[in-house]
C-alpha cells in the first residue's frame, strides 16, 4: 500500500482539528537513555496506538511501531510507523504553512538534514512553491544528501552559508539540540516550523525570536506544557492551529508554528493511508 500524499495528509488533519477529534496527552516513560512514548487515539471509525522509543544519539534516534483497528471491518494493521509520523509531521507544518506563511512563495532553510528534513523538503515542494532550499547539518554526508533530493525535484540547492537570501520564506527546525539552532535575526515575513524538541528542556528556537514574532502558534494544547520554546509564555501569547484554522489570520511579521506531535495527528495519517 502506498503512502498517501503530503496534502491528502494535510486536509486530513485539517479534518479532525476542525472535527475536533480528541486523544489523551501521550504517556512518557524514562527508559535507558531516553524516553518511551504511548499515543492512542480513536475516533467511530479507527482505533489507533503508536509506541515510539526516542534516544538521542542512537541510530536511528526514534524508533516506532503504529497499529490499527478497524472498528467497521474488526481488522488489525501494523503500519509503516515511522514513515507514517515522518509524513504527518510534514503534513502538519505544511497544512501551518497554508494558513499562517506571510509568503507562499520562496526559499526554504532546513536546520537539520535528518528524516523529518527529508520529509518536509517534499511536503513544501507538494504544497507550496520553492524558489531554492537552503540547508545546515551536523553531517557533511547527510547535508549532500539532502541537497542532491532537493535538485531531483528540479530545485536549485546549497549549503547554508550563514546568510539569509532576500527571499526567505521558509524555515524548518528539524534536528534533536537541545539549544537553539537559529539566531533571533531571522527577517520579517518568514514562517518557522520548529519539529524538533518536544521537552520542556529542549529549545530550537531563541526566546528572542519568540518575542519578536507576530504570530506564535501551538499545534495542540500539549505543546504548551511540552515545548520548551512555549513554556512560560502567557496562553493569550499562543494561539492554537485549530483556531487558527476557523479563522485564518493576514500575518506580515515572523510566524513561528512549534509542533511536537500528537495522536490525533497520527490518527488523520492512518485514516488516508487506510482510506478509512
Amino acid at each position: 500500500m502506498e503512502l498517501p500524499g503530503y496534502r491528502r495528509v494535510a486536509e486530513a488533519i485539517r479534518a479532525a482539528l476542525l472535527k475536533g477529534v480528541d486523544a489523551p496527552r501521550r504517556t512518557v516513560l524514562p527508559v535507558p537513555g531516553g524516553r518511551f512514548l504511548v499515543m492512542p487515539a480513536a475516533d467511530d471509525r479507527v482505533a489507533i496506538a503508536k509506541l515510539v522509543v526516542v534516544r538521542p544519539g542512537g541510530e536511528p534516534s526514534v524508533r516506532a511501531e503504529l497499529w490499527a483497528h478497524d472498528l467497521q471491518t474488526g481488522e488489525a494493521h501494523r503500519l509503516p510507523a515511522e514513515e507514517l509520523t515522518v509524513r504527518r509531521t510534514a503534513a502538519l507544518s505544511l497544512l501551518a504553512a497554508w494558513s499562517l506563511a506571510p509568503r507562499k512563495r520562496g526559499s526554504l532553510l532546513l536546520l537539520g538534514a535528518g528524516r523529518q528534513a527529508r520529509g518536509h523538503l517534499e511536503a513544501f515542494h507538494e504544497g507550496l512553491a520553492l524558489t531554492r532550499v537552503l540547508v545546515k547539518g551536523r553531517s557533511p554526508e547527510r547535508v549532500e544528501a539532502l541537497l542532491e533530493a532537493a535538485r531531483a525535484l528540479g530545485l536549485p540547492a546549497e549549503p547554508f552559508s550563514g546568510r539569509y537570501p532576500e527571499d526567505l520564506a521558509f524555515v524548518v527546525t528539524a534536528t534533536t539540540s537541545p539549544t537553539p539552532v537559529v539566531g533571533d535575526d531571522l527577517p520579517e515575513g518568514v514562517f518557522v516550523a520548529a519539529v524538533g524538541s518536544y521537552t520542556p528542556e529542549a529549545r530550537e528556537l531563541p526566546e528572542a525570536l519568540l518575542a519578536r514574532a507576530e504570530w506564535v502558534v501551538a499545534d495542540t494544547a500539549d505543546a504548551l506544557a511540552e515545548a520548551g520554546e512555549l513554556v512560560g509564555l502567557p496562553r493569550g501569547r499562543v494561539r492554537l492551529l485549530a483556531e487558527v484554522l476557523r479563522e485564518p489570520p493576514r500575518p506580515r511579521g515572523l510566524v513561528v508554528f512549534k509542533s511536537t506531535g500528537h495522536a490525533v495527528f497520527d490518527l488523520a495519517a492512518v485514516r488516508a493511508y487506510l482510506n478509512a
